[in-house]
């Protein structure tokens, strides 16, 4: 998570707003007036857009290159209709799926709700011990043997690792005419030796962490204060569930105990947060290798986006340098895992 700047997927995708319309009236029977292109958010592989409908109503449409996890849409469905109000879930199309496939992309309809991120607004104290008891019911709650076959397990190999490992042996020693691959080239570099040990300590810890037999919950797995969406009314919604994974509680409370990034989480926060929650122990093995595996993820993803993608506009991949750049800056995720006390 990205303390003061998220990732603007500025670029339009390949499908024509024609296009979406006629999908969404034959899918959805959703009689779209116009859809508004939305650049928001940091997946290199969605998109969003505001949808009005003739008669009035108003949605939120995101597009996806593909659907290769379908627990970020069966979760917060399944969450909905188990009575946690403060999720946003797909809506079913007339032939009761939860997205839809046209040509490349895929199709996912949402309500459309009013409000800020609460990264940019702030929460009260009501609404941070209203998140802690909202997140306690999602680690408590037991998910149907089928929607827990489809979410991912923890396994503590951190999956961004090797792309990382490899784009860190390259960088060592190629030469890089692209203006955007020479800059994070030239500051990765000065960063070398950190980077380094970043990745070393999230293997090692996974390692460690494997074997500390901890109970596993259903975690949302990115709930920063960008996905926390407070509406113009004040009600809070969690969003964006696409990194949904059962394990272990400490993968969600990274976010809050101490903040993984120094985003406005401070003990007032943290205090209000476990009136919500309910007290509890945490290990602090887990929150370490979190806290690197965090910082191996955003190292990995930043720099596939610049060397790697193909299909990324100068736009994209030049705030990606800004973002990678971001992550080495006082109270931010880097600081955070280097600061947290555990034997290494």
């Amino acid at each position: 998570m990205r303390r003061e700047r998220l990732i603007r997927m500025i670029e339009k995708p390949n499908i024509t707003d024609e296009e979406i319309i006629s999908a969404l009236w034959k899918n959805y029977l959703v009689p779209a007036a116009r859809v508004k292109f939305l650049p928001v958010g940091n997946d290199s592989s969605a998109w969003a857009y505001r949808v009005d409908s003739e008669d009035g109503s108003s949605y939120f449409l995101k597009i996806r290159k593909g659907i290769s996890d379908q627990s970020g849409l069966l979760v917060p469905r399944f969450l909905e209709e188990n009575g946690i109000q403060q999720v946003i879930a797909p809506l079913e199309t007339k032939e009761k799926g939860l997205w839809v496939d046209v040509d490349s992309c895929c199709l996912i309809l949402y309500p459309f709700v009013a409000g800020r991120e609460a990264m940019e607004i702030g929460m009260s104290d009501s609404q941070w011990r209203e998140l802690g008891s909202v997140l306690k019911r999602i680690h408590a709650i037991e998910l149907t043997a089928d929607i827990s076959t489809r979410v991912r397990h923890e396994t503590f190999v951190p999956k961004w690792l090797a792309p990382a490992q490899e784009l860190h042996d390259q960088i060592k020693s190629c030469e890089y005419e692209d203006p955007f691959q020479r800059k994070l080239a030239e500051f990765w570099r000065e960063k070398y030796s950190e980077i380094q040990v970043l990745m070393e300590r999230a293997e090692a810890l996974g390692q460690r962490v494997r074997n500390a037999r901890l109970e596993f919950v259903l975690c949302h797995g990115d709930i920063h204060t960008a996905n926390i969406l407070i509406s113009d009314e004040q009600k809070m919604f969690i969003v964006d569930w696409d990194d949904t994974v059962i394990a272990p509680k400490e993968r969600d409370l990274m976010f809050v105990v101490r903040g993984i990034s120094g985003d406005a989480i401070g003990k007032k926060e943290e205090e209000y947060f476990f009136k919500g929650y309910g007290q509890t122990q945490l290990n602090i093995l887990a929150l370490a290798y979190y806290r690197y595996e965090w910082c191996v993820q955003e190292i990995g993803d930043y720099g596939q986006r610049v060397f790697l993608m193909t299909d990324a506009g100068d736009q994209t991949r030049k705030d990606s340098v800004a973002g990678f750049m971001d992550l080495f800056t006082p109270r931010n995720v880097v600081e955070a895992a280097f600061n947290t006390q555990v034997e290494i």
